[in-house]
């Protein structure tokens, strides 16, 4: 492995430095370059940020190398609002309320349904939702960390004797016949179900029956350490015959391995590396994904399982990182070190959180697919358990680590304890200085002025104890970029842009907006001095220029849109351009023509019908339509019959990975609607649409319909 660094400051700006990056053996592309920048976390705990030229295209990964020896470093397994069932929730979120130094995305989770992790939840030695067979993280005592498959079985014996044995656990739909539950499963909803509450006797799984409900209105409220038994139709009958308030009972659960030997575990797959070789696990997630280029998450052990790595690589981001296959990143890990490895959720979930020295809430470490933080499920948080202390040091924040020349840098100062935990800092007073002294002129408050070009280090003391930061100044712009703007500016809008400056290895350099000079050229609009750019009220194009430093960045800004409409009326049939009728599973009762809709309207008619099937159905109208340039958005007319079925599309990237977008969670409404659905930022160009379809994940739900669609095109920036 490569060695850590010995110390770091908290920079949000990070500074990138060349640097010699492991190469993986095939299929990991071929190294052509890096870019490295590194800092520490907490004890045991440090993360590095690369930048990598390689033969298939730059990549960009976060690598956190956790110390498992270290006595102040632990893991919590966390899940969306503390709850198994419900709405997602981002990862920084998950992290700040558990105040963690650092997490990463964990499980599978049904998306756009009850929002459950797909494989078991454990938390503090309790199970929290039953597993599924397939690989899963686990932590237990000593930090000794385990990946593999792990089973649990509970088992109930009542006061006569009698056992139930119990597979679900916080798994409650409709169709649940039999399921212990928890505080944390995320929903009152009893559904007609008996309910009987068992509260801890001692610690070795005697129980006392609390309660026993007969058809509640509601589930009952549990405490931390209650479990419950809830069941319907005839084990319901039994249940309330079998389990009497005040009764002892026993709880137990049969598992591999032992609960026991475990504190916390999430779900997650596949298993890629098994005794330092690549593993075809045979129980993989998404099979259909194996070879695809994605944003990837993971984790690798060390032979001697003291050192773990969490990783993300970045994807689906041409320009900046273009995605590793499952191979490649068991490839990465096994170059890393890694004797055991396995992957988790990928896609737009991919995503690692740190905190920074000093700071009392993590930031995101990665660039997330779809942009922004996804909600998710639940995560693995790594924990600094030591007690928090006095501040020892500082640490000097600043917006960049390179500033120009003339320009201005301001100073933050937080602190830390000796075990880098944050501390309030109550200081009356704050002392700045620079080494030299000649590069900046700091002001009392922490506003440093670049005076001339060169290194210096700035200094910031209070109360008796220090921090320091080293920061650039030079005396012109290797490049410049305008950022602000995406694929168009609506008519009439202001836009507030801003000219980003950096190095020749693409670290931040701070430049003060005042000293950027702008100019728009063309009818599109006007440009104000602080870079906010005012629209035309119709859809044109202007053409964007910013000047700092030297450099120079133009941006062509379309304003306004514009739709064309690819198909008019939608054909069924096999030729080209056409679309053809496909159904999960096979034997769907669905179908796809060109009757026209009640109005008498030329549409494409789908019907389908999940009434008959269980998991997840879909009914698809599939082709291939390209699309050409950069649209905004689809455009789509739907005749809706009011049954709620989840309508979707999909698309290919020019690169051939697939995608998906929905077009409607519901379709609730009668008759015909327009629909405009943005398409993700990330879609690479050109894209090809390749399938209009109804699906249904949830097990409980048996809609059947019919849906029309015409007007199929795009909407398209400017004129």
């Amino acid at each position: 492995m490569l060695d850590p660094p010995q110390a770091a400051v908290a920079d949000e700006a990070a500074s990138f430095t060349p640097a010699a990056f492991v190469q993986p053996a095939p299929p990991w592309p071929a190294g052509l370059g890096a870019l490295r920048t590194d800092e520490l976390i907490g004890p045991g705990v440090t993360h590095e940020r690369w930048r990598l030229a390689t033969a298939l295209g730059p990549l960009e990964l976060s690598i956190l190398r956790i110390d498992l020896r270290n006595p102040n470093v632990s893991f919590a397994a966390a899940t969306h609002h503390d709850a198994i069932i419900g709405a997602g929730e981002a990862l920084s979120s998950m992290a700040d309320r558990q105040r963690a130094e650092a997490g990463i995305n964990a499980d599978y989770f049904d998306i756009g349904g009850s929002g459950t992790p797909l494989n078991i939840v454990m938390s503090n030695g309790m199970v929290q939702h039953q597993s599924n067979g397939k690989a899963a993280f686990a932590v237990g005592p000593n930090n000794a960390v385990t990946m593999g498959p792990v089973s649990v079985r509970a088992h109930v014996t009542a006061a006569d004797g009698s056992d139930s044995s119990i597979d679900s656990i916080n798994d409650w739909s409709s169709t649940t016949r039999l399921a212990l539950l928890t505080a944390r499963l995320g929903t009152t909803e009893a559904g007609g179900a008996s309910e009987v509450v068992l509260t801890p006797l001692d610690a070795s799984g005697h129980y006392r029956v609390a309660s026993v409900a007969a058809a509640p209105a509601d589930l009952l409220p549990l405490g931390e350490h209650d479990y419950a038994i809830a069941a319907r139709g005839a084990a319901a009958d039994d249940l309330v015959q079998r389990f009497h308030a005040g009764d002892a009972v026993t709880l137990s659960f049969e598992a591999t391995p032992p609960l026991s030997s475990l504190l916390i575990a999430v779900g997650g797959g596949p298993l890629l590396v098994r005794d330092g070789s690549y593993y075809e696990d045979p129980d993989a997630p998404a099979p259909q994904e194996r070879d695809v280029r994605y944003p990837l998450t993971g984790a690798g052990l060390s032979p001697d399982g003291s050192r773990l790595l969490l990783v993300t690589v970045d994807g689906r981001a041409p320009g900046r990182s273009v995605g590793v296959t499952r191979p490649m990143f068991a490839s990465l890990l096994i170059a890393l070190g890694a004797a055991t490895g396995m992957a988790f959720d990928s896609g737009g979930s991919t995503e690692l959180v740190v905190r920074h020295l000093g700071e009392d809430k993590v930031s995101v470490a990665n660039i997330p697919s779809d942009g922004r933080e996804r909600s998710i499920a639940d995560a693995v948080l790594v924990m600094n358990t030591a007690p928090p202390g006095r501040a020892v040091q500082l640490v000097l924040h600043a917006p960049a680590r390179a500033v120009l020349v003339g320009n201005h840098l301001t100073l933050r100062v937080s602190a830390i304890d000796a075990n880098d935990q944050p501390v309030a800092l109550d200081a009356p007073a704050i002392a700045f200085t620079g080494e030299p002294a000649s590069i900046f002129d700091i002001s009392a408050g922490g506003r440093a002025t670049a005076v001339r070009p060169g290194r210096a280090t700035l200094r910031a003391t209070a109360a008796g104890i220090a921090g320091s930061l080293d920061v650039a100044v030079v005396g012109a712009i290797a490049k410049l970029a305008i950022s602000g703007y995406s694929r168009g500016l609506a008519a009439g809008s202001r836009t507030r842009l801003r000219a980003v400056a950096t190095d020749a290895q693409g670290t931040p350099v701070a430049v003060d907006d005042q000293n950027v000079q702008w100019l728009a050229s063309g009818d599109g609009g006007r440009v104000e001095q602080d870079g906010t750019f005012v629209a035309s009220l119709r859809a044109t194009r202007a053409t964007l220029t910013a000047r700092a430093g030297g450099a120079l960045a133009q941006q062509v800004l379309l304003v306004g849109e514009h739709l064309q409409v690819v198909q008019a009326v939608p054909q069924s049939g096999s030729g080209p351009k056409q679309w053809r009728y496909a159904a999960t599973p096979a034997e769907l009762a669905a179908g796809l023509d060109n009757a026209p809709a009640p109005d008498n309207a030329a549409a494409m008619h789908l019907t389908f019908d999940f009434s008959s099937a269980a998991g997840t159905r879909a009914a698809y109208a599939e082709s291939e339509v390209a699309f050409a340039g950069e649209p905004l958005a689809i455009a789509l007319d739907v005749f809706g019959d009011g049954s709620g079925a989840w309508l979707r599309g999909g698309y290919k990237n020019s690169d051939g990975i697939a995608d998906s977008v929905t077009l409607a969670r519901h379709v609730d409404w009668k008759g015909w609607r327009t629909l405009r659905v943005a398409i993700p930022v990330q879609a690479r160009w050109p894209i090809t649409w390749t399938r209009l379809y109804v699906v249904e994940s949830s097990k409980d739900a048996r809609e059947a319909g019919d849906v029309w669609l015409r007007n199929f095109g795009a909407w398209y920036a400017g004129p």
